[in-house]
């Protein structure tokens, strides 16, 4: 029985390449070079975010007319496909001395292209700086529009984010919780520009109150009430939810990660998840080590020895080995016969699941043992 669960990755060392990447539509450039060393601050891409076309008739503009045959040429334009214009600043230029014939851009934009007799672009551009959010190197370049940063550390791996990003030193919340926190002037207790992880679920506005009370730099929570998307969307500082929405707490081996990685930086990329897209919302702490990890292998099947998660109740959020792959279908509570595991926990507890209630968590199998 061959069977691929999906997978979110909670590794404590590995390889971490990811593309920094401009927004689609997005004229810009890169700005390192392959091999050199970066910084969470150091803007890699730069570019220029354009909004609505606008669509200039030339020939009626510079009030002239073509001999049957003619068009107008790019060696006219004073300007390159992507470039950014001032309003009147010359797009094309007919003909030299006093009978020169200029046509400028009516607005701020971003000139695409020349079609024809037709000049193409598109107003109000806005600039943009893709930073490389972590330290490491760059790994890769693709044209001007991605970056890859490879760095090595801890990655953990979320359920949703709302669209934000930043780099701070992971904190724990205090056993009084963030409420308290908020309520002391208490210059030890002092968390601004943290990235806070929380202990219990976010069930109301108030979390995003004390957190701005607080002047923290994210938010990591093992889920949240699904009614509060829309306002986490809205918060300035990243959202980051672990698990999922409702009522969920953290996984052990997740928040044991996320302990064991307290006081040190991070970089939080509450990315929202996409129907099409891949990506995925992380924790990324980077690391020192003399030698380097593999990078996690996201190919591979669910076998004995795979470390594991229940993704879904009766047990839900336990982690472990599979112990045994069952090939022939049992019953579950709801009372459908189904094929699964046998999930052995590290106190040696052994758990049954489905096949589809798992997800794989990114590290190499390992003989689960048999007790």
């Amino acid at each position: 029985m061959t069977y691929y669960p999906t997978q979110s990755l909670v590794v404590g060392m590995t390889v971490i390449r990811r593309d920094r990447q401009l927004p689609p539509g997005v004229y810009g450039k890169v700005l390192v070079r392959q091999g050199a060393p970066v910084q969470p601050d150091t803007v890699v891409l730069q570019g220029s975010q354009p909004g609505d076309f606008v669509i200039i008739d030339a020939l009626k503009a510079l009030n002239i007319t073509l001999k049957d045959g003619g068009a107008l040429t790019e060696d006219l334009l004073q300007v390159r496909p992507g470039e950014t214009l001032d309003k009147e600043q010359p797009i094309m230029i007919i003909g030299s001395g006093r009978r020169a014939r200029t046509l400028g851009s009516p607005v701020h934009a971003v000139f695409v292209r020349l079609e024809g007799s037709q000049i193409i672009l598109r107003r109000d551009p806005v600039d943009l700086q893709i930073k490389a959010l972590t330290p490491g190197h760059v790994s890769a370049i693709k044209g001007n529009e991605s970056v890859t940063i490879e760095t090595v550390g801890a990655l953990i791996q979320g359920a949703w984010g709302n669209g934000k990003e930043t780099y701070a030193t992971l904190t724990l919340e205090p056993e009084g919780g963030i409420e308290a926190l908020a309520n002391t002037d208490d210059p030890m207790q002092r968390v601004s520009g943290t990235a806070m992880i929380l202990n219990k679920p976010i069930n109301d506005l108030n979390v995003f109150r004390f957190a701005e009370k607080l002047e923290l730099g994210a938010l990591i929570a093992p889920s949240m009430t699904s009614g509060l998307r829309e306002i986490a969307r809205r918060q300035k500082i990243p959202i980051l939810i672990v698990e999922g929405f409702g009522d969920l707490p953290m996984s052990e081996i997740v928040y044991n990660l996320l302990r064991g990685n307290a006081n040190r930086p991070a970089a939080i990329d509450a990315h929202e998840p996409g129907r099409w897209s891949a990506e995925r919302p992380e924790i990324t702490v980077p690391l020192s080590t003399t030698a380097k990890p593999p990078a996690p292998d996201v190919n591979l099947p669910l076998m004995e020895g795979s470390l594991v998660r229940i993704t879904r109740q009766p047990n839900m959020g336990v982690t472990g080995r599979v112990y045994r792959l069952i090939d022939v279908p049992r019953p579950v509570e709801n009372g459908l016969l189904v094929t699964g595991a046998e999930i052995r926990t590290a106190n040696g507890q052994v758990y049954f699941a489905p096949l589809a209630n798992l997800e794989l968590l990114g590290r190499p199998p390992e003989a689960p043992g048999r007790g």
